[in-house]
C-alpha cells in the first residue's frame, strides 16, 4: 500500500543544509576561489528553485568535487538527484553525506524518503527514525515514517506517527487519508480477532448487520440483527434496530451463556478503529470537498459498496486533480478489470508501473490482468519483476501457481501454491489447485493432503455462520484476486 504524496513544494520547504561557503575550509587542491564556490552555490539554488534539477546537479557536483569532505554539499547534491528522480545515485550520495557528518538532518530524512520510494521500508524506518532523533518537530519526517511503517504492515506504529504529523499539520489531506487507511487496516485485523473469539457470536452477527445497514441493504441488515438477537438478546439496542427496520421481535430470545467479555471487547475494538477511520476520512473531505484526496475517499467508499462504475469516475476525477497520486492508476486497473474492461485495465496497470516502478503490488496487479486477458507471457514477466521487489504480496504465488499449472509445470506450481497456502491457510480453491499440481507431478501423498485440506476448508466455509461469511468478504476485499479477474470472497 503506497500512501505517500509526491508534493515537491512541501518537501522543498525543508531543503538541504544551508551552506556558508565563505567560512568553509577549502582544501589546497580546490581549483575554485571562495567567491567562485559561492557563485556555483547560487546558480545551483536558482536552478533548483526553477525546477531545473539537471543544472542544479551539475553545479552541486562541481561543489562536491571541490569540497569532498563537506557533508552538507553532498547532501545538497543528493537532494537535487532526488528531485531529478535519480533515486539510486541519490541514495549513494546521501550515505556519503551521512558518513561525513552524521549530525546532518537532511541526508537522513531524504535517504528515508528515497527508501520509501524504492520500496525498501526497513532502511527507510531506520533513517527516518534517526532524522526524528535530530529534529523531532518536522511533520514531514513523521509522515514518511508513517508511510514506511505502513509498508511494513505495522499499522499501529504508522498511525502513531501520522497522528503526530497531523497535530502539526491538521489541514494536510495526505496525512488524513493515510491515517484513515491505517485505521481501516487495524479494523480488519480486529474483525479477524472477533472471528477467533466468537465466530458465530451475537456481536459477529451485529457487526454484519451494521455493515449491511451502512450499505443501505436493510433486508440483509434485518436478517443479521435477528441472528444477533437470537444469540445475544442481552445486547442493548438490537431490538430497537429490528423494529426500526420493520421486523418483528423474536417471541423469546436465546439464553446468554457464560462470559461475553472477550467477545464484547473484540467488537468494541472493531468499532473504535472504524470510527477513527471515519473521522480521518471526514476530516479530509472537510478540508476541501473537491480535493483529489476527497474524491479518492469517495472512490474507495464506492468500491466497498460495490458501486464500481461510480468508483471509476471518482478515480478519474482524482487523476484530473492530481495526476501524480500513487496507487490511483492501480485502483482504476482493478475497478476496470472487475467490469470486464480488460484492455483499459491494462493501460492503467502500465501507467501505475510507470508511476511506481518499484512497487511489487503494481506488477502483481498487472500480472493478474494479463492472465485475465490470456497473455501468459506478459503475466510471467510481470511476476518475475514483482519477485525482485521487497515484500511482494503473497497473492503473487497463487497467480504463479495458476500460471504454472496452465503451462504444465506441475512441480513449480506445487511449490508456488504451497508458499501461498503457508500464509493463506483457508483458501479452499488454492488447495484444490495444489492437489491438481501434486497429482500431475506424481506426488500422491501431497495430492491427498491437499485434497483433505480442500475438503476441510470448504466444509469450514459451508458451515460458517452467515455473519462470518459476510464479514470475511468485507475483510478480504481487495486482498485476494479471484479467477477471471473478480475478487474472491472466501
Amino acid at each position: 500500500m503506497q500512501l505517500h504524496s509526491t508534493n515537491r513544494a512541501k518537501i522543498m520547504a525543508v531543503l538541504a543544509e544551508a551552506l556558508a561557503l565563505a567560512g568553509l575550509a577549502i582544501p589546497l587542491l580546490a581549483q575554485l576561489s571562495p567567491d567562485q564556490l559561492a557563485g556555483h552555490q547560487r546558480s545551483a539554488q536558482q536552478a533548483e528553485a526553477g525546477g531545473d534539477f539537471e543544472t542544479a546537479i551539475r553545479e552541486y557536483d562541481l561543489l562536491a568535487h571541490a569540497l569532498p569532505k563537506n557533508g552538507a554539499v553532498q547532501s545538497n547534491l543528493g537532494v537535487a538527484l532526488y528531485f531529478h528522480h535519480d533515486l539510486g545515485k541519490g541514495a549513494g550520495v546521501f550515505r556519503r553525506a551521512i558518513a561525513l557528518d552524521q549530525s546532518l538532518y537532511t541526508p537522513h530524512l531524504f535517504l528515508g524518503l528515497t527508501m520509501v520510494r524504492l520500496s525498501q521500508p526497513d532502511e527507510a524506518v531506520a533513517e527516518l527514525t534517526r532524522a526524528i532523533g535530530i529534529n523531532g518537530k518536522d511533520p514531514l519526517a513523521h509522515t514518511w515514517l508513517g508511510y514506511a511503517y505502513t509498508a511494513q504492515s505495522r499499522y499501529e506504529a504508522a498511525a502513531e506517527q501520522l497522528e503526530i504529523a497531523g497535530q502539526e499539520e491538521p489541514t494536510n489531506p495526505d496525512i488524513g487519508y493515510a491515517l484513515g487507511k491505517c485505521y481501516l487496516a487495524l479494523a480488519k485485523a480486529a474483525i479477524a480477532r472477533l472471528f477467533e473469539v466468537a465466530p458465530d457470536g451475537g456481536r459477529t452477527w451485529q457487526l454484519a448487520g451494521e455493515q449491511f445497514e451502512a450499505q443501505g441493504n436493510s433486508g440483509k441488515a434485518l436478517t443479521a440483527y435477528l441472528g444477533a438477537c437470537k444469540r445475544r438478546p442481552d445486547i442493548e439496542g438490537l431490538k430497537a434496530k429490528i423494529l426500526a427496520l420493520g421486523g418483528s421481535l423474536p417471541e423469546s430470545g436465546g439464553k446468554v451463556g457464560g462470559s461475553n467479555a472477550q467477545e464484547d471487547a473484540a467488537y468494541e475494538q472493531v468499532l473504535q478503529y472504524e470510527q477513527k477511520a471515519r473521522d480521518a476520512f471526514e476530516r479530509v473531505s472537510r478540508i476541501d470537498p473537491d480535493s483529489y484526496r476527497a474524491h479518492q475517499v469517495q472512490a474507495d467508499s464506492d468500491i466497498a459498496a460495490d458501486r464500481i462504475d461510480d468508483a471509476i469516475q471518482e478515480y478519474k476525477t482524482v487523476l484530473q486533480r492530481n495526476p501524480d497520486v500513487p496507487e490511483i492508476h492501480g485502483a482504476l486497473c482493478d475497478a476496470l478489470s472487475r467490469t470486464g474492461q480488460t484492455q483499459e485495465a491494462l493501460k492503467e496497470c502500465k501507467a501505475e508501473i510507470a508511476a511506481a516502478p518499484f512497487s511489487a503490488e503494481a506488477y502483481v496487479d498487472a500480472a493478474r490482468v494479463y492472465l485475465q486477458a490470456g497473455d501468459d507471457a506478459q503475466a510471467a514477466l510481470a511476476m518475475d519483476k514483482a519477485l525482485k521487489m521487497d515484500r511482494p504480496p503473497i497473492t503473487l504465488y497463487r497467480l504463479q501457481g495458476k500460471l504454472y499449472l496452465s503451462e504444465g509445470k506441475y512441480q513449480a506450481a506445487a511449490k508456488a501454491l504451497s508458499k501461498y497456502l503457508a500464509v493463506e491457510t483457508s483458501d479452499s480453491k488454492a488447495y484444490y489447485l495444489l492437489a491438481r499440481a501434486c497429482k500431475y507431478s506424481g506426488d500422491t501423498q501431497g495430492m491427498n493432503q491437499a485434497m483433505a485440506a480442500y475438503k476441510r476448508t470448504s466444509e469450514v466455509f459451508k458451515n460458517a455462520s452467515y455473519a462470518e461469511q459476510v464479514l470475511n468478504a468485507a475483510r478480504d476485499e481487495d486482498e485476494v484476486p479471484g479467477d477471471g479477474g473478480q475478487k474472491e470472497h472466501r
